[in-house]
């Protein structure tokens, strides 16, 4: 039995949701994508983490066609306004860059330092 329980550390895998799989985002929802999908795998361990959906030259003219037709509304909203999104999709990486930084890390095989300090700051 142990002595002292310990919490886990603020980079272990624990705090890094990944689902099984993973689609495409088009027009505001996820959707299967239409090429054969692949598997991201741990360099380091080799294991699978998700299966990630490809597109095919028809998911991406959905695609466009999508950004094309928010774009218009998008454009128009004055650049204070378009601001405050990007301000607060930059907010949300901040808060959430630790599990970012250990989904960087396992995807890529990099150290949490790269990943914390270099990566997660300058997306943000």
């Amino acid at each position: 039995m142990a002595i002292f329980e310990y919490a886990p550390a603020p980079e272990s895998r624990d705090i890094a949701d990944i689902k099984p799989s993973y689609g495409l985002f088009i027009d505001g929802e996820f959707t299967e994508g239409s090429g054969t999908p692949f598997k991201t795998v741990n360099p380091a361990t080799e294991e699978t983490l998700a299966e990630v959906a490809t597109a095919t030259s028809d998911d991406v003219d959905r695609a466009v066609r999508a950004a094309r037709k928010a774009f218009g509304a998008w454009s128009a909203l004055p650049g204070v306004e378009r601001a405050k999104y990007l301000f607060r999709i930059a907010r949300i990486i901040q808060e959430r860059s630790r599990e970012l930084a250990v989904l960087e890390s396992l995807d890529n095989g990099k150290p949490i330092r790269e990943s914390r300090d270099v990566d997660l700051p300058l997306v943000a």
